[in-house]
């Protein structure tokens, strides 16, 4: 991966190297299209994988790991900001794009004709087999995935071994720090190295800050690289945008592109919370794959639950108590289970650049905490069917802990306040979403920024709505789709 002196131009500019990113790059070198791509984030070197959680957010995470959305609560946003973005430290889930959901999104927006559900399954179909994507063998299941399967099938739910990009994996429940085996298929070692060998150059701290335009044409990017000094790369036929959900509308936003309502607006979420499970016997939820198995039986209402492993630094955020009562809590450690729960959350929000950070704003709506609040209840309920002794809901105003499966109707109360709730998200959407035209969009069906020439946005920012399933699939087929037609 070269670094030094810009070669300070290429026909195409691809801004971002994740999960938009590498397939665009990848499909335009294969068309034999000279192509840079910039990452503001660092290379993956040996050395920082698998390293335990504190140093991956701190190296691989944008903002260190410390990316929040302000609004009635603060809620954590986690991002990769590193070559191959948030594919290196997701917990390797690919979920193909169900058909309600396809409706959902480009069904409602009258883009079935455009982007037909046949051709998004004909890449993903590709894309399962370029990167070995499996269900996760019982083997992996771990005591964490083993209990959930357990738990959902004594309930009767429906419920799966999660289908995951790894190439035989060892089990070592390290996913979020880069893969130390470097068994994920992520994008620094699948798509990226093959765009590599057909020519394409990858530079690994540069941030784009702004497109260049000349007449309505997108001919170049500017930006500064990680020691400070400013570059520029002329795009001789286009720039691929594909920073994110976050950064794509912030660098539309600076370079003033773009319908002004929609950049940045729409922002849609999965907020999520989890819920923790003490068992008599050892769980070692560290051990097996960082996310095995997940139960989709309430999908259609909302909402999905899955197993997340947890090294034993982030599992103790999720337990109550200070002093005394925290050390007992966390002494049950070797012994938990924890399952998470995510909300296809109807609330929309703003991305905005800020000095330093993108500033967002977001607020669940009341409906959306309903929802989490039946999902934890049904994460508690999943939890005494499987065995536990001990449930620990994790919500502020509501029981500390549960002693058996009698005091699940205490779940029914949890306040609806999201200031109560440990949420999290990893799904973004909607920034720069798809629509017929500028009055309803920011890019149209082959991703082109309306009003403007050789600007395509490519992630998942340009979907038009929260998909209710972890996007990385989706993101990668529509840019492997559309970058073909550009190509």
């Amino acid at each position: 991966m070269s670094h030094g002196k810009d070669t300070d131009a290429a026909d195409f500019v691809v801004v971002g190297s994740g999960a938009g990113g590498a397939p665009a790059a990848l499909a335009l070198a294969q068309a034999g299209r000279d192509v840079i791509v910039l990452e503001e984030g660092p290379e993956v070197r040996e050395q920082d994988r698998g390293q335990g959680a504190a140093e991956s957010l701190l190296r691989l995470f944008r903002d260190n790991g410390t990316q929040v959305a302000m609004g009635r609560s603060v809620i954590p946003v986690l991002q990769g900001r590193c070559v191959g973005g948030t594919t290196v430290v997701n917990g390797a889930i690919v979920w193909r794009l169900p058909e309600d959901a396809y409706e959902r999104a480009f069904g409602s927006i009258g883009a079935k004709d455009a982007i037909p559900l046949a051709a998004l399954e004909e890449r993903m179909d590709r894309i399962e087999r370029d990167l070995s994507v499996a269900p996760a063998p019982e083997r992996l299941l771990g005591g964490n995935g083993s209990l959930m399967k357990r738990g959902s099938e004594k309930l009767g739910w429906e419920g799966h071994a999660i289908r995951r990009n790894v190439l035989d994996c060892q089990g070592s429940g390290r996913c979020m720090e880069a893969c130390p085996t470097k068994r994920k298929q992520s994008m620094e070692v699948t798509y990226l190295p093959r765009a590599v060998a057909l020519g394409a150059r990858i530079r690994a701290d540069h941030e784009v800050r702004t497109i260049d335009m000349s007449a309505s044409r997108a001919v170049g990017v500017t930006g500064v690289r990680g020691d400070g000094s400013p570059f520029r790369v002329a795009a001789r036929l286009g720039v691929i945008l594909a920073a994110s959900a976050i950064q794509s509308p912030c660098i539309l936003r600076r370079s003033g592109i773009g319908p002004r309502e929609h950049v940045g607006s729409h922002f849609r979420l999965h907020p999520g919370t989890a819920v923790a499970g003490v068992y008599r016997d050892p769980v070692r939820l560290w051990e097996g794959a960082t996310q095995s198995y997940e139960v989709d039986e309430f999908r259609r209402d909302g909402f999905k639950m899955e197993v997340v492993g947890l090294p034993v630094e982030l599992a103790g955020v999720r337990l109550p108590g200070m002093g005394d009562a925290f050390q007992r809590a966390i002494a049950d450690y070797p012994n938990m289970a924890v399952w998470g729960v995510q909300v296809r959350a109807e609330a929309e929000g703003t991305v905005s650049p800020a000095s330093g950070r993108a500033d967002l704003r977001y607020t669940p709506e009341r409906a959306d905490m309903e929802t989490m609040r039946r999902g934890v209840r049904r994460l508690a309920e999943m939890h005494f069917a499987a065995g536990a002794v001990r449930v620990y809901p994790g919500v502020h105003g509501g029981p500390d802990v549960l002693e058996s499966p009698d005091d699940l109707g205490k779940m029914d109360d949890l306040p609806l306040d999201p200031r109560c709730w440990s949420l999290i998200s990893s799904h973004v959407f909607s920034t720069c979403r798809m629509a017929a035209d500028e009055r309803a969009g920011v890019v149209d069906f082959n991703g082109a920024v309306h009003g403007t020439r050789g600007l395509w946005v490519l992630d998942a920012s340009a979907l038009p709505t929260n998909l209710g399933v972890n996007p990385q699939h989706t993101i990668m087929a529509l840019s492997s789709l559309l970058t073909e037609r550009i190509a």
